[in-house]
């Protein structure tokens, strides 16, 4: 019986220090195209067919007004543009053309990025980390409200 068991120690704590010291790493390489971690994120999931922003937040597992606090900024500097929908409730979003060229730009430098990561962390050991990721993110999404 599970009930009985003391609990492990605390697993969200330890996501939320890895994830930190994950970003912070990731974010050394981002920097030099004038990026964060989360603003490489949203202009990898876009392209230049706009879609609902309820899809790219269902795609990010992302609340909309969190999404929407981080395109602001993405939308000012001018890489991704944001129209009307079919009713006015709807917001479309796409790259433009400057949006495309810094994800490119962005791309490599991920690449970089992941690539010193394997390095560092074993790169089976990562490959086995996003596996138990993935399942713990299927397992996790049932157990969770339908709006998350």
């Amino acid at each position: 019986m599970i009930a009985s068991l003391p609990p492990l120690a605390c697993t969200g704590a330890r996501l939320r220090r890895l994830t930190r010291r994950v970003t912070v790493f990731y974010e050394q390489y981002l920097r030099t195209v004038g990026l964060r971690l989360t603003q490489y994120s949203l202009l990898a999931h876009l392209e230049l067919e706009p879609q609902p922003l309820q899809r790219l937040a269902e795609k990010l597992e992302m609340d909309r007004t969190t999404l929407t606090r981080g395109i602001k900024p993405l939308v000012a500097a001018g890489w991704i543009v944001q129209t009307p929908g079919a009713d006015a409730r709807q917001r479309l979003l796409a790259l433009s053309p400057e949006g495309v060229e810094l994800r490119a730009r962005a791309r490599e430098v991920w690449a970089r990025a992941q690539l010193e990561l394997e390095a560092v962390m074993d790169r089976d050991f990562v490959a086995e980390l996003n596996l138990n990721l993935d399942a713990a993110l299927l397992r996790l999404k049932p157990a969770l409200p339908e709006d998350n």
